[in-house]
């Protein structure tokens, strides 16, 4: 907890159910060929659900929250770390 000093730490603590509802959601989705899904959610849980939800590898989750961010591949300004994704 201390690689990364004086940043805020937005655990899922409280509301861990989302996981397992957001997978059977999407899941669904993909069954009845919905061409996407958009997720609006707060910071909390949301690195969480980048990794083991959408399936962002943890190295590019990362490499962009230590602001190596694409260009390319950037949603917004890049200037809330915990806005990724």
């Amino acid at each position: 907890a201390t690689k990364y000093v004086g940043q805020k730490r937005f655990s899922l603590e409280g509301a861990e159910t989302v996981i397992p509802m957001m997978d059977a959601a999407i899941d669904q989705a993909a069954e009845h060929a919905l061409d996407e899904v958009v997720i609006g959610m707060p910071n909390r849980g949301r690195l969480n659900v980048l990794a083991n939800i959408v399936g962002k590898p943890y190295s590019q989750i990362f490499t962009e929250f230590e602001g190596n961010l694409n260009p390319s591949q950037a949603h917004g300004s890049g200037d809330v770390k915990y806005h990724l994704g």
